[in-house]
């Protein structure tokens, strides 16, 4: 893990601009992906029924079409999609496969918080720009880049419930091992590590931050 730097650190609200908007699609694997705009989008997709979901940043649905080249393109509002059924959809997911959402905010019971963790946690784990987080351990605070920067440093540990991590957010979290799903898994034992949030009052009781 390094220390980040001071522009990282004054320049990461403005970079996490990429999570204010964009578009969260679940493929027909049931597989979640933050992408920053539309091209990126198209980009990734071959064939209509591959995007089974598409979420816009404010809960709206949209779907992807032919146009009159047979080229594949974002259709209109679909109006606010099923909250129920994206929920679920996105629990499952999690549960599925740990290693590729890491990070678990506390049960989103409503719809902004629903969108909120969606893009946001989605933005976070995948990031290609560094970010500014915090790392409480060993009793001293540090500055990562990525969640990958820090997930290198926690894996030859054994012990790792007395740290604490807060992301570029705001959210605190406090990482546990879990088992992978399998061929995925990258700790040992077949173990991955999640971030699993906490209240913030208890992780500043016991670490400062």
């Amino acid at each position: 893990m390094q220390n980040a730097e001071k522009s990282v650190q004054t320049g990461s609200v403005r970079r996490m601009e990429g999570s204010a908007g964009g578009f969260v699609v679940v493929d027909d694997a049931g597989a979640f992906t933050f992408y920053p705009g539309a091209p990126a989008l198209l980009a990734d997709f071959e064939y209509t029924a591959q995007a089974i979901c598409i979420v816009g940043r404010d809960g709206t649905g949209f779907r992807l079409v032919h146009d009159a080249d047979r080229e594949l393109t974002l259709a209109g509002s679909l109006g606010p999609v099923d909250f129920s059924w994206l929920r679920q959809a996105w629990l499952r997911a999690q549960r599925k496969n740990p290693g590729e959402y890491p990070l678990r905010r506390f049960y989103p019971a409503g719809r902004e918080t629903l969108l909120d963790c969606m893009f946001e946690t989605l933005y976070l784990e995948h990031a290609m720009e560094p970010l500014s987080w915090s790392v409480m351990l060993d009793g001293r605070e540090t500055q990562a880049v990525s969640l990958q920067d820090i997930d290198s440093a926690l894996r030859g540990r054994h012990l790792v419930e007395r740290v604490h991590v807060q992301d570029p957010y705001g959210h605190l979290y406090r990482p546990v091992r879990v088992p992978g799903h399998s061929g995925v898994a990258h700790g040992r034992h077949g173990k991955v590590t999640i971030f699993v949030e906490v209240p913030a009052a208890a992780a500043q009781a016991g670490h400062g931050l």
